[in-house]
């Protein structure tokens, strides 16, 4: 093996089939429907390196890919339930033995 055949080894072959495979992974682990991942998957495996560059080029943002969910929470946080629950207690509307209960379940 000389010199030329280490470096496309190396250089352009290895890298190519690494984003190949993690176009393949990154397409399976997306919420994409059923029909779409077969398209993206056939143009992946039968256009290896058009077919990666368009798929990474085109996808959507990985929040709407992965369904992941924001870092702001829409509804009350514990605090402000506990909050509502103390103040519930303080009024009589809920006693002492069902405050701490509702409060213990709620760190379970």
């Amino acid at each position: 093996m000389d010199f030329w055949d280490v470096f496309w080894t190396l250089v352009i072959w290895i890298p190519l089939i690494l984003l190949w495979g993690f176009a393949l992974v990154d397409l399976f682990a997306s919420s994409h429907p059923g029909l779409a991942k077969v398209l993206w998957a056939i143009a992946i495996i039968f256009l290896p390196i058009i077919g990666v560059i368009l798929y990474f080029a085109l996808r959507p943002s990985h929040e709407e890919t992965y369904n992941v969910a924001s870092a702001r929470q829409v509804g009350p946080s514990d605090s402000d339930d506990i909050a509502r629950l103390a103040d519930m207690n303080e009024r009589g509307i809920l006693g002492d033995a069902d405050f701490a209960r509702i409060v213990t379940t709620m760190y379970r």
